[in-house]
């Protein structure tokens, strides 16, 4: 069975409409994923910062008593 011209012409105005979508949608999706990464910077600083508080509150207290007791 061998496509005719009006075949032909369906498919370009189905690939001319995708296109036209995919132009539409596009900033929208690569927005959503810029401000998802902005999200995730944000909360991979705040637990850095959570961690360099806890570090610098908690100093290791050495046991001079060699794992002996007293």
């Amino acid at each position: 069975m061998s496509p005719t011209l009006l075949e032909f012409a369906v498919a370009i105005i189905l690939i001319v409409v995708a296109w036209q979508l995919g132009v539409a949608i596009t900033p929208l999706i690569l927005r959503w994923l810029r401000s998802l990464k902005r999200d995730v910077d944000e909360a991979a600083e705040e637990g850095l910062r959570d961690l360099d508080q806890h570090t610098t509150d908690h100093h290791h207290k050495e046991e001079h008593s060699n794992g002996t007791r007293r």
